[in-house]
């Protein structure tokens, strides 16, 4: 079995869904369908009625977090149900603005919060903002919760991270990306997961539209850089899996 532990499947067109989640049964890929927000979710869970490998999430994206004003006591009814929270976490760096920061950092620790409040394991994207993540969630005693979304910081920060147990996907630039090679190398293999970031991480990286069995490629390439067993690698992830979501 491959795993996807992050994708985006409510970015796909409504040319291309039908195509991946036939892809998604056919080759039997556990999907982790990360949410961008309240309509994101909605629409993931729209999806996930078409498959049974379909794994539906919620979170608010910190690109999303000044698209609505959210009285937060509001998500918990998503928060007490969704198998793992995610994608939520802060943006330093794509996001421009600085004014979006302090609601940034609010959105971000009540997911904190309730990941603690109800032991949901938390997806969280660092871009820019990896000390400040690694703080918070030393604060908010996560660490152990934590999966560290495509990581791309600084070596200093990725091995305090790694010290506080957190998990880690590896993404599609694992290919040619000589700084994610290297990251990838530092975190050991019970921690690693695999993920696409599909569909349009791909294209970010090569100009390729993804589906859902580029995972296969994904999982090569970390059993190439880490010199490990592809089946031994796929029933850690499994493994994984079943701790993270209490499922399979």
């Amino acid at each position: 079995m491959y795993i996807d532990f992050h994708n985006h499947l409510d970015f796909y067109t409504n040319e291309t869904i039908d195509k991946a989640i036939n892809i998604i049964n056919n080759e039997k890929i556990k999907t982790i369908a990360c949410s961008m927000d309240e309509k994101s979710y909605v629409k993931n869970l729209e999806i996930s009625n078409k498959s049974k490998y379909i794994i539906p999430i919620f979170g608010i994206h910190p690109w999303n977090v000044d698209k609505g004003k959210y009285n937060l006591e509001n998500l918990e009814k998503y928060i007490k149900t969704t198998p793992l929270i995610g994608e939520v976490g802060l943006d330093f760096h794509w996001v421009e603005d600085k004014s979006t920061y302090e609601n940034q950092i609010r959105v971000f620790k009540y997911f904190l919060e309730c990941a603690k409040k109800y032991n949901k394991y938390i997806n969280v994207h660092t871009k820019g903002a990896e000390e400040l993540v690694l703080d918070l969630i030393k604060k908010y005693d996560v660490s152990n919760q934590t999966i560290i979304h495509w990581y791309s910081g600084d070596r200093d920060n990725l091995l305090k991270l790694i010290d506080l147990k957190c998990y880690f996907t590896a993404s599609v630039d694992l290919y040619s990306n000589i700084k994610t090679i290297e990251i990838i190398k530092e975190i050991p293999v019970s921690k690693l997961l695999a993920e696409t970031d599909g569909p349009t991480a791909l294209q970010w990286v090569n100009d390729v539209y993804g589906m859902p069995n580029e995972i296969k490629s994904v999982y090569k390439y970390i059993c190439k850089v880490k010199d490990v067993d592809l089946e031994a690698f796929k029933f850690s992830c499994k493994e994984n899996l079943i701790k993270i979501t209490n499922s399979i």
